[in-house]
This record gives C-alpha cells, structure tokens and sequence, in this order.
C-alpha cells in the first residue's frame, strides 16, 4: 500500500532561501503563548513550539522536513496549522501590521 503523498506547502514557503534572514521578523517581543493565542494554536502546539525554542517570526523553521515535525512530536496537520499561522504573523511584522 502507497503512502500518502505529502501535502505541498504553499508558494510562500518554496520561496524560503537557506540564505534569509529572520533580522525583520525577529525584531521585537511577542511571547510565544500571545503568538498562539492569537492564531489559537492549541496548548499541546505551543508546548511542541517551545520544545523546538521556537520564537515567533524566526524563518529557520520553515527548513524543518516532515520528519523533524514528527521528531518534535507535531502531527502534519499541526505543522501546517502552525506555519500557516508563522506566515501570516511574519507579514504582519513586515507590514507593521501586528496587533
């Protein structure tokens, strides 16, 4: 029996250079628990997220294969959930936009 195929990640995320930066989104001081809240990401992602010392807007993430999600202990559709969340919270840092 064939495995399921792995989702694509959206054209955002294929855009990622091992090369970026994360200096504009990780110029400021938003908690962890207050990215979460706001993208209501469950208690059980953001303890995974700190397990990883993941801090909001940092793009060295987006490098994570399906295989360290599984590591860190996120489901597919977790990591999805949550990079769908980093996107919007990245843009809204660039656009100054982040409330």
């Amino acid at each position: 029996m064939a495995s399921p195929a792995t989702p694509t990640p959206p054209p955002h995320a294929q855009s990622v250079s091992t090369f970026s930066s994360p200096g504009t989104t990780m110029s400021h001081e938003v908690l962890l628990s207050d990215f979460c809240a706001k993208y209501r990401l469950t208690t059980q992602t953001q303890e995974k997220l700190a397990t990883l010392d993941y801090t909001p807007g940092n793009k060295l993430v987006e490098l994570l294969s399906e295989a360290g999600w599984k590591e860190a202990g996120l489901s597919v559709l977790a990591s999805h959930s949550f990079l769908v969340a980093h996107w919007k919270f990245c843009d809204a840092i660039c656009n100054g936009t982040w409330e």
